[in-house]
């Protein structure tokens, strides 16, 4: 079993949640933009984040609301429960404050729309890792 490095162990780790596979492949590229994170692992489904989250331990979660089998906003509390450490940042192509307040309400630490460029997405795991650094 290959073990990280102490270095890339201290690095916030980010679990990828999203059904699309192209999104999944373009938030893996702008996560590894930034040399203060790296992606563990990806999920296609809520069912597949929770598991995914108990065994990796990220120290953030992007997670898409609108997913197959268990929506990310099904699997929110489950996520806040399975990873209390991670923070959780939605990112769904819903433009209605009102899904943001939910969100952020079931424990979420921030909410962005899809399409936002890709600093603020790194801006924003960022900022959330600096108010809780767990």
């Amino acid at each position: 079993m290959v073990r990280p490095s102490p270095e890339a162990a201290s690095v916030p780790g980010v679990l990828i949640c999203d059904d699309d596979d192209a999104m999944r492949m373009l938030l893996s590229e702008v996560v590894g933009t930034s040399p203060r994170l790296r992606v563990v692992g990806e999920a296609a489904d809520g069912n597949e984040a929770v598991v995914e989250a108990v065994r990796l331990r990220p120290s953030v979660i992007l997670l898409d609301l609108a997913m197959p089998n268990r929506s990310g906003f099904e699997a929110l509390p489950d996520l806040r429960r399975a990873a209390p450490e991670a923070q959780i940042i939605v990112l769904s192509g819903f433009a209605d404050s009102s899904v943001a307040e939910q969100v952020i309400a079931r424990g979420a630490a921030g909410y962005l729309e899809k399409g936002v460029p890709p600093d603020t997405i790194v801006g924003t795991i960022e900022q959330a890792l600096a108010n809780n650094p767990g």
